[in-house]
């Protein structure tokens, strides 16, 4: 009987300890949890924005600089919105920025990527459309400066896509750190 009462005792209390709570106040929110998981909530020019980061991955850092970029998912370059084309900078064999743009020459592009736990969209620096952004381009905003450093030459091509081997340089409140031998990698 004592037994009985005991388990009986135990049941309830871990129910109870189980049961889902409709009171707001005694949650997380998303910024609370954001903070204590070391990554920032989406910024002002992010508002309504879905996160673009690969869920559950590692920061990826250069072999110099303090910078942490995180990889992106497979349907980041959604967030760019309407574009003609793109490019995705690739290093160890994960994408850290997507940009694109539209035809129109006087469009500067814009790219997004995940800087130090904050999703930045940037917007281009230079007008040029499509060209500006396979040639390698320079994004600002935010405090950050992203710039693509492409390699010269002809691309390799495969799978509809063209590639050059590139750098990408980041320079922003904690200085500058490159992400060496990557690949710049685009579509039409």
């Amino acid at each position: 009987m004592k037994r009985t009462a005991i388990c009986l005792c135990l049941a309830a209390l871990a129910a109870g300890g189980c049961s889902k709570s409709n009171d707001a106040s005694t949650g997380e929110g998303a910024d609370d949890y954001a903070a204590r998981a070391g990554v920032s909530s989406l910024g002002a020019n992010d508002a309504g924005a879905s996160s673009v980061a690969e869920v559950n991955a590692q920061p990826v850092l250069a072999s110099e600089g303090s910078t942490r970029l995180m990889p992106l998912a497979s349907d980041a370059p959604m967030a760019l919105g309407k574009v003609a084309g793109g490019c995705s900078f690739i290093y160890q064999g994960r994408s850290l920025l997507v940009a694109g743009s539209e035809k129109d020459a006087d469009d500067k592009g814009k790219g997004v990527l995940v800087i130090d736990g904050r999703q930045l969209m940037l917007p281009g620096v230079e007008a040029g459309g499509l060209q500006v952004i396979e040639s390698g381009p320079t994004l600002a905003g935010d405090g950050f400066t992203v710039s693509v450093l492409r390699g010269e030459g002809e691309p390799s091509r495969a799978n509809g896509k063209s590639e050059w081997g590139a750098d990408l340089r980041v320079k922003g409140p904690t200085g500058e750190t490159t992400f060496s031998q990557g690949k710049w990698s685009c579509t039409a």
